[in-house]
């Protein structure tokens, strides 16, 4: 094993351009990889957590950025044998509107998906550790045991908070990584007492992450609208796929605004979405502002409410753009589809993962329409008044 992950740093290296290694730092990437490979049999996980930590931030500080560390812990976690999918073996699908081709939604048939719930770890912990948290999946003194010891992460820094970056062992997506916060916090929005609401460090934190990470996509799923860890503050990041760079919610945004429209509400769309782009600070502020109010508007209802954030940052550096949509927490699936409705959903893109999805795609029930119908099970307008 540790011959193995030996040499996944030597091709990593190569593969980031790092250049040609030393005997000195062969010899020292040859110790770390050692360690890992008997992580369980010596209790080393804190070690090799800070070997593996240490040089990936070396990779983070470099030109390659934060992305850069992401991918190295993506392919140490693939040679680990934690991330149990190739996504290689995942199925895609186009449904184009019959009239309008600028329009479509996609379907990505993922069955190995519903294996994430079965639970690859173990539930007791060994002599020395113990369940914190009611075993949250999310909290690093868990996961240490729970998968015994293949599992490592990576601290991001953001200006004084900790997250702990995870990769998703079955990813949607290339690089798919949920950063999570180093404290055990609810993922609920923070709604006081009074109905009144604040999410200005949850989109300080989520824009803030965007902004190194061009090129991703990133989520915040509220609680009841795709969070699958609910006790957990965490959001999901993953790069676009290089054949599918667009989506079909930002394909419509996109066509709104070439007609001269700010964009400020998507139109045309299955679900209420609005809308903000422009420098970070500027985005945070607006829609800070903006969702405040809607709040207040909002106040007898608030507490069944919750949302879906979607942000993405230029990779030309023009800029930030996050989506916000309301969403009904008693609504949480839709017509024809087996699992929750979260940010990728919201974006367009349907994970089918069950046999039954399956049949009805190979049935031909699956259409432009059907998949709008789905997505508007779950519409939840701005405003009742």
């Amino acid at each position: 094993m540790f011959l193995v992950l030996y040499s996944v740093f030597l091709n990593y290296t190569a593969f980031m351009g790092i250049g040609p290694i030393t005997a000195a730092g062969q010899r020292k990437l040859w110790a770390i990889s050692k360690n890992m490979a008997t992580v369980d049999m010596h209790g080393k996980y804190e070690h090799v957590w800070g070997q593996l930590n240490s040089r990936l931030r070396e990779i983070e500080a470099g030109e390659d950025g934060l992305d850069g560390a992401l991918r190295g812990l993506e392919l140490h976690q693939k040679e680990a044998g934690f991330i149990k999918l190739a996504l290689s073996s995942v199925e895609r699908h186009v449904f184009v509107h019959p009239e309008d081709p600028s329009r479509f939604f996609r379907i990505q048939f993922n069955p190995e998906r519903a294996r994430r719930f079965s639970g690859a770890g173990i539930v007791t912990p060994p002599p020395g550790d113990e369940v914190k948290h009611d075993g949250c999946f999310l909290c690093r003194d868990n996961i240490r045991w729970q998968q015994r010891g293949t599992e490592m992460g990576y601290e991001v820094h953001l200006d004084d908070n900790r997250y702990y970056a995870w990769m998703n062992p079955f990813p949607l997506l290339p690089t798919h990584v949920v950063i999570a916060t180093k404290e055990h916090t609810s993922q609920e929005w923070p709604v006081c007492e009074k109905g009144s609401l604040d999410v200005s460090k949850l989109l300080n934190d989520l824009v803030g992450l965007a902004t190194r990470m061009p090129g991703y996509l990133g989520f915040y799923n509220g609680v009841s609208a795709g969070a699958s860890i609910p006790g957990h503050l965490h959001f999901q990041f993953f790069k676009r796929p290089d054949k599918d760079l667009e989506f079909p919610l930002e394909r419509v945004a996109r066509e709104q605004r070439k007609g001269g429209s700010d964009v400020m509400f998507v139109e045309g769309y299955p679900l209420d979405v609005a809308m903000w782009t422009g420098a970070p600070d500027d985005v945070i502020g607006l829609a800070s502002a903006w969702i405040a109010d809607w709040a207040a508007r909002n106040k007898r209802r608030i507490n069944a409410l919750t949302a879906n954030f979607i942000t993405s940052s230029d990779p030309h550096g023009e800029g930030i753009t996050l989506y916000f949509v309301p969403r009904d927490r008693s609504r949480t699936h839709g017509d024809g589809l087996s699992g929750l409705i979260g940010g990728l959903e919201v974006l367009g893109e349907l994970v089918f993962s069950s046999a039954e999805d399956k049949r009805r795609l190979d049935r031909g029930e699956v259409d432009y329409y059907s998949l709008e119908k789905t997505l508007a099970c779950v519409r939840t307008p701005f405003f009742t008044d």
